[in-house]
């Protein structure tokens, strides 16, 4: 194992914790200069050999079987854009792996400059090389974790529909008020108009008598006067005739 780790980290094709360089070498982190003379010199040992040969499983007699955790029903308020993927496994409660699947994206990551056949032997014979852990550990941890986030997602997308159906529903509660409101205003509305044509009616009729009152009231007034003026021009004759 430590062989393998020398080699890749030699070739610059993986980058090494601290905890992996102390473990690996031996040394303190900081001791750069000792750690790169180890990944040199095993290096040169290992110049012009082939990369190690892909595990025989065929003969294991067993087959992966996914453990995943049944969907989660995350309540509401766990459920929010932004929240981070270790929440996001914490609350699906995904145990804790021996090896994670990100970390084995770490070491893919560090591997690109392999070919795909190259890359695959050596990271199986780094898990051939270490009992602790297996590649079977990763792969369950990579689906749990999938199957945390396809949930997430639907959960996500639940609440999206959830909200949008509410705000259907508001919008729908709304305009049904708004078609009372104005309904009710409308009617009000009628009314006050059938009252402002009786009152315009009422003033109207008013306003007529007491038009037709005065108009009655000078035509008399003018009769009057003339039957005065007449009288007053047939008195006019006596004293014109004997005022002399």
């Amino acid at each position: 194992m430590k062989g393998i780790l020398k080699f890749l980290a030699a070739a610059k094709l993986v980058e090494l914790s601290d905890e992996e360089k102390l473990k690996l070498h031996g040394v303190a982190p900081d001791d750069e200069l000792l750690i790169n003379q180890a990944a040199s010199e095993f290096t040169d040992e290992t110049a012009g050999t082939n990369p190690p040969p892909l595990p025989n499983t065929s003969d294991a007699g067993t087959s992966l079987a996914p453990a995943i955790n049944p969907p989660i029903a995350y309540a509401a308020a766990d459920v929010a854009g932004g929240k981070s993927f270790e929440d996001i496994f914490k609350s699906a409660q995904i145990p804790d792996s021996p090896f994670p699947a990100e970390r084995l994206l770490r070491l893919l990551d560090g591997l690109r400059a392999m070919d795909e056949a190259t890359r695959k032997a050596a990271v199986h014979a780094m898990d051939a090389a270490d009992d602790n852990w297996t590649i079977d550990d990763s792969i369950i941890d990579a689906q749990r974790k999938i199957a945390a986030l396809e949930d997430y997602q639907k959960a996500l997308e639940s609440q999206l529909t959830a909200n949008q159906q509410q705000v259907i529903t508001e919008v729908a509660d709304l305009k049904a008020a708004e078609e009372r409101a104005v309904t009710e205003i409308r009617k009000q509305i009628a009314e006050m108009e059938r009252l402002l044509a009786r009152e315009i009616q009422k003033t109207a009729e008013q306003i007529t008598n007491l038009e037709g009152g005065q108009k009655s009231a000078m035509e008399n007034c003018e009769r009057e006067v003339k039957r005065l003026q007449a009288e007053v021009e047939r008195l006019r004759e006596i004293p014109a005739q004997f005022s002399h």
